[in-house]
């Protein structure tokens, strides 16, 4: 019987649950910061294992643009590389998608052995995956794969023009995504003003954990959560009725009108979000948060830790 379309969107979604469940485990297995970086240079590999797959598909072979890349890069795999996809052009099999998995095979066993062996390598993956980047490398793959199957190029790109294409797009596959939307508030904008404004939205977040944490302990007059605002968020304050969550939620509405200044630019407020959530930190933080709600009443008895204390220690923190 075949699988009805909903039932199809039900599979498909308790899949990525799975997939982003596990990245969420695998995760705490490593520092944050090592496991952003991994993922930005899974991201780097499969940008260029795209484009050897669409240059190998349309040329039905390893042509000198993707050779010379290849013995740079990965020269170890060029002789099993041009036999893989010798063999798939004969048996009328994909080429491109040969040398792509053999690419990605490569880089895994190769570049990301430490991940591997350790078990987050599913981490790597998925937090490469949930880039802006990623996407519009796949979006620009699948556009090129299509015209060039009605039209040969007379001459193929090289990686570095392929690079400056994929970060060019302006459109994704799915363009009725949450991801477009960021997209396009992010193309708004100049990379100064958003990187400017992913810091301090990166920054608020991270010290509403911190703050939530103080306050659960100490209460709504702890000296440590007044002095820390009063350095970093001067001119806000809250009532000592409220609740450590509810004076958070004051601290983020007074902050994204007074720092910010992006209260009423809701696309742009959720660009930062998706980003922010989709970023090996936030997750990071929450599971330090988490373990420290835990953990201070023993381990700090007398004064707990400022917030610079405490984001250096989440920044180190991973499972054993």
């Amino acid at each position: 019987m075949p699988v009805k379309q909903n039932q199809r969107g039900e599979i498909m979604d308790r899949v990525r649950q799975q997939t982003e469940r596990c990245a969420l485990e695998q995760g705490k297995l490593v520092p944050w910061k090592r496991l952003a970086e991994a993922a930005d240079e899974y991201t780097d590999w499969q940008v260029f294992a795209l484009w050897s797959r669409a240059v190998v598909e349309t040329a039905g072979s390893i042509p000198a643009v993707v050779e010379q890349e290849m013995r740079s890069r990965t020269p170890r795999l060029l002789g099993r590389a041009r036999r893989d996809v010798a063999a798939d052009a004969k048996n009328g099999d994909g080429p491109g998608a040969r040398i792509w998995q053999d690419v990605s095979r490569w880089v895994e066993t190769n570049i990301f052995v430490v991940a591997k062996r350790a078990g987050w390598l599913d981490a790597v993956r998925y937090y490469s995956s949930m880039s802006l980047r990623s996407m519009k490398a796949w979006s620009h793959w699948e556009d090129i794969d299509q015209q060039w199957r009605a039209a040969t190029p007379k001459q193929f790109p090289p990686f570095a023009q392929w690079q400056c294409e994929v970060a060019a797009v302006a459109r994704l596959s799915n363009s009725a995504s949450p991801a477009q939307e960021v997209l396009d508030a992010v193309r708004r904008i100049s990379d100064a003003e958003w990187n400017k404004l992913l810091h301090s939205f990166s920054d608020l977040i991270t010290f509403s954990l911190w703050m939530e944490l103080v306050l659960d302990i100490e209460g709504p007059t702890s000296a440590l959560v007044s002095k820390e605002l009063a350095d970093r968020y001067s001119g806000f304050s809250f009532s000592s009725a409220l609740g450590s969550k509810a004076a958070v939620r004051a601290l983020n509405d007074w902050a994204l009108d007074h720092v910010l200044a992006i209260a009423d630019q809701k696309q742009l407020l959720a660009a930062l979000s998706f980003h922010v959530t989709h970023y090996p930190a936030y997750p990071a933080m929450r599971s330090y948060a988490l373990h420290c709600h835990e953990a201070w009443p023993a381990e700090y008895p007398d004064h707990l830790p400022t917030f610079e204390e405490w984001r250096k220690a989440a920044d180190a923190h991973f499972e054993e």
